[in-house]
């Protein structure tokens, strides 16, 4: 059995997160500053992506 590397402690809950931009599931840019201007909030949600 394949054990997995550790992984980063990452941001507390509830911190700022950094200014970024990056690309949704179907490979439209974002930028969180701009969600920001148009959204009162933002969920980031991240995960793994091997099944």
């Amino acid at each position: 059995m394949n054990e997995e590397p550790p992984r980063p402690s990452g941001l507390p809950a509830g911190s700022i997160a950094p200014i970024f931009d990056t690309k949704d599931i179907y490979g439209k840019e974002m930028n969180l500053e701009n969600l920001l201007e148009e959204y009162d909030g933002v969920l980031i949600d991240f995960f793994r992506g091997n099944w």
